[in-house]
């Protein structure tokens, strides 16, 4: 099975963009030197659990794919560890997620199950809430309860937080112990959109390793193979998505809803002095609480005062995303 660009499908290879993220965690693996606790911070959608994943995988893969010179670069995909891994029901790996209010353990456990299935579909998926997520206090005492107890030799136990900024305040507090004595053969892996909103002992206790914007072909390619869309319409998704593969993803999803239509007429009522109608469509669309359905909105609008300006200046008009 091969990507869109030709290349093997593994968990390494796999991941579009980010090769200085792959370059660091491969020369770390090879020379014996990961870190306890890692940061992969950036812009959503950009791949950060998937290198989590992905990492996972090279680090407990049975037989790693070596280069020339016998360097490890890639899990293999097919062994059992492997298998499990991407199918992120891997024993020694655990998962702390941002989740809806519940009532109670069971309920939360239900709803971190519904989050890996998202994921497991679709790795890159931006996953919004019209509630507010938080990763909960109880799943990090869960996690730690599991840490106590030895993983199986030769097995390295990978535990990754999911959107630290979404973890509450005393849950951030419990972990700051776990991160300053990891338990042996146990790796903790962090993801935020910006450091600096996580605690300053968090952020010193843990590797950095930027995520950068995807390139708008690589974000094209992907949607067009995976979703089956034509050139064209990928084309227009790449360009729209402002380097997020994930962005990307999300305006695929909602292909056949009315968010594109409506954002064109709330952005014509900017500019009307009286439209009930848009304004009341404005009321209808947008939830205080849903930053992924309002994020999409701005997006059009962003793509559409582009265009504005590269008509008014008389530009090529190649450039243009709608």
């Amino acid at each position: 099975m091969t990507r869109w660009n030709g290349s093997e499908l593994t968990p390494l290879n796999d991941i579009y963009g980010q090769e200085i993220a792959k370059k660091i965690l491969r020369n770390s693996f090879n020379s014996g030197r990961l870190a306890s606790t890692y940061l992969f911070y950036g812009d959503d959608g950009l791949g950060k659990w998937a290198m989590a994943v992905a990492l996972a995988a090279l680090i407990n893969c049975e037989k790693p794919v070596t280069d020339e010179s016998g360097a490890a670069v890639d899990a293999c995909g097919k062994c059992l560890n492997c298998h499990q891994i991407l199918n992120l029901s891997f024993p020694e790996m655990s998962f702390a997620v941002p989740i809806p209010p519940h009532r109670s353990e069971s309920d939360a456990a239900s709803l971190i199950l519904e989050y890996l299935e998202e994921k497991r579909k679709e790795p890159y998926k931006i996953i919004t809430s019209t509630r507010q997520l938080t990763i909960p206090i109880s799943v990090a005492r869960e996690i730690k309860r599991k840490m106590a107890i030895k993983p199986p030799e030769g097995t390295k136990r990978v535990i990754l937080f999911h959107q630290m900024e979404k973890m509450l305040a005393a849950s951030a507090d419990s972990l700051l112990k776990l991160i300053e004595e990891p338990p042996p053969e146990t790796i903790i892996i962090l993801t935020a959109r910006d450091p600096e909103n996580l605690l300053p002992t968090i952020q010193s206790r843990s590797q950095r390793i930027a995520f950068r914007s995807i390139t708008a072909p690589e974000i094209a390619g992907y949607v067009q193979e995976k979703y089956n869309l034509s050139p064209e319409k990928a084309e227009f998704y790449s360009r729209l998505a402002e380097g997020s593969l994930g962005r990307a993803v999300s305006l695929v999803s909602d292909e056949d809803s009315s968010v594109r239509e409506v954002s064109f007429l709330m952005f014509k009522a900017l500019f009307q002095k009286d439209n009930p109608s848009a304004f009341a469509a404005i009321n209808e669309l947008i939830n205080p609480n849903n930053r992924g359905e309002t994020e999409e909105v701005l997006l059009f609008w962003q793509s559409f005062i582009s265009d504005l300006m590269l008509l008014k200046y008389g530009r090529d008009s190649s450039g243009l995303v709608n």
